[in-house]
C-alpha cells in the first residue's frame, strides 16, 4: 500500500455512533505511519446530511465523508467525486456497487455493508420465533401473562415502516420515479397504524433508545433493530439472545432495505490538491487489515471479498441468519428520487399517524412533497 508522506491534513466526517472513538484512534494510527493528520467530525444521525450541504454551500466541506450510501441520492447538491472503478479495490460485489452506482457511475466507495433490519428475541419468553406477522401476534397474549410486553421498534422511524410496504405489493421508488401516492402505501399506513391498538399493542411513542434499553432488559420479548445493534444485544442478553430472519405478512416476507456505508468525498474534493492524500487513505480502509478490524472491533460487516469469506466460513447460527437476512434485504436505491422520498415519507407518516389526515390524503402528500423536492433537486443539478 502507497501512503503520503507530506503533512497534509484531511477532514473526515460521519455518523457512526460505534466507530466515534474508534475511527479517531484508527486515524492516529494512520498519521504515524503517514504524517497525515486526519482530523475526525462526528455528527448524530439526522444532522450529518444537512450539515454537508451546509458545509458545501459554505465553501468549508470536509475533504472525504463516511455516510450511508442513500446520501448517494444528492451527489448533485453534495457535490460528490466520481469515483475511479480502481479506486474501489476491497469488492467486486455487485449489491455493494450498486449501493454507490447512479447513472453507470460511481459516487462512493464501500467500507461496510448492511444497515439492515433484523428480528431480535429473548431466548427467556421465547421458544421458537415466530416466521409470520400472524403468528407474532397470536404470541401476544402468552408473552403478556409472562409479564413481558410482545414488541416494540422505532416506530415512528421511516426506514422502519418502509420495511413493511413490499408485503402489500408496493416500493417507494421504481426507476427514479416516485410511487408513494398508491394503494400499497396506503393499506401499509392503515395496517402500521393499527399495531398500537392489536394485541401486540406497539408504543408508538417509544423512540430508539427506548426501545433498545426495554429490549435489553427484558421488557420486551421481541425488537426489531439493525445490524449495528447485533452485537450489543447479543452482549446484553447473553444466553438469551436469539435472532431470526424478519417475519412474513400477507405471506410475503418484510423486506427491510440494504445499504453500504461508504467513503464520498464532497465538493469535488478528489479533483484537488489532496486527491493522493485521499487516494491513499481510501485504500488503507480498504485494505485487509482494517477490514477485519471494522467486523472484530466495531461489529461493521466489511465488503473485503477475503474477509467475508473467512467470516461466512466460520459463522456460527446467529451469523448466519445475520448474513442470509442480508441477502434477502433490498438495496436501497441511491437515485435522486429516493432522496426525496425519505421526505416525502415523513410528512405524509406524520399528518396520518396523528389523526389529521385519511390514508389516501396522506400518500397525496407524499408524492407532492416528495416531487416538489425532486424537482428542486434537478433544478440544482440544471444550474450547476
Amino acid at each position: 500500500m502507497t501512503f503520503s508522506t507530506s503533512a497534509t491534513q484531511l477532514t473526515i466526517w460521519h455518523q457512526k455512533e460505534a466507530a466515534r472513538d474508534w475511527l479517531v484512534e484508527l486515524c492516529k494510527v494512520y498519521e504515524q505511519k503517514t504524517g497525515v493528520k486526519i482530523n475526525v467530525g462526528y455528527l448524530p444521525t439526522g444532522e450529518l446530511k444537512t450539515s454537508l450541504v451546509r458545509s458545501v454551500i459554505d465553501g468549508d466541506a470536509p475533504d472525504m465523508a463516511w455516510v450511508p450510501s442513500d446520501f448517494i441520492g444528492d451527489y448533485q447538491k453534495l457535490e460528490f467525486s466520481v469515483i475511479p472503478p480502481e479506486l474501489i479495490t476491497a469488492t467486486s460485489a455487485t449489491n455493494h456497487l450498486q449501493t454507490v452506482t447512479y447513472d453507470n457511475q460511481h459516487y462512493g466507495i464501500p467500507l461496510t455493508g448492511g444497515n439492515h433490519l433484523l428480528l431480535y428475541y429473548n431466548k427467556k419468553y421465547v421458544e421458537k420465533p415466530a416466521t409470520s406477522w400472524e403468528e407474532l401476534v397470536n404470541q401476544a397474549d402468552q408473552l403478556k401473562a409472562k409479564g413481558v410486553k410482545p414488541i416494540g421498534w422505532k416506530y415512528s422511524e421511516s426506514y422502519w415502516f418502509v420495511a413493511f410496504i413490499p408485503p402489500f405489493g408496493g416500493f417507494p421508488v421504481e426507476n427514479n420515479l416516485l410511487t408513494l401516492n398508491t394503494p400499497s402505501m396506503q393499506e401499509t399506513l392503515t395496517f402500521y397504524r393499527d399495531m398500537t391498538t392489536s394485541p401486540l399493542q406497539v408504543d408508538a411513542s417509544c423512540d430508539y433508545d427506548c426501545s433498545f434499553a426495554r429490549f435489553n432488559n427484558g421488557e420486551f420479548a421481541y425488537t426489531i433493530n439493525g445490524d449495528w445493534a447485533y452485537t450489543d444485544i447479543a452482549k446484553a442478553l447473553g444466553e438469551d439472545f436469539g435472532v431470526a430472519l424478519l417475519p412474513s405478512l400477507n405471506g410475503k416476507p418484510i423486506q427491510s432495505m440494504y445499504a453500504t456505508m461508504s467513503l464520498v468525498f464532497p465538493n469535488q474534493s478528489l479533483s484537488g490538491e489532496k486527491r493522493k492524500a485521499l487516494i491513499d487513505f481510501a485504500n488503507y480502509m480498504q485494505s485487509f487489515e482494517i477490514q477485519q478490524r471494522l467486523f472484530s472491533e466495531i461489529s461493521s460487516f466489511p465488503v473485503h471479498e477475503q474477509v467475508v469469506a473467512a467470516l461466512e466460513n466460520s459463522a456460527d447460527p446467529a451469523l448466519k441468519v445475520f448474513l442470509t437476512q442480508m441477502q434477502k434485504s433490498k438495496g436501497a436505491p441511491p437515485t435522486p428520487a429516493m432522496s426525496a422520498a425519505w421526505i416525502g415519507i415523513r410528512k405524509g407518516f406524520d399528518l396520518y399517524m396523528s389523526g389529521h389526515a385519511s390514508p389516501e390524503e396522506a400518500t397525496a402528500l407524499m408524492q407532492r412533497v416528495g416531487e416538489h423536492e425532486l424537482k428542486k433537486s434537478q433544478k440544482q443539478s440544471a444550474i450547476k
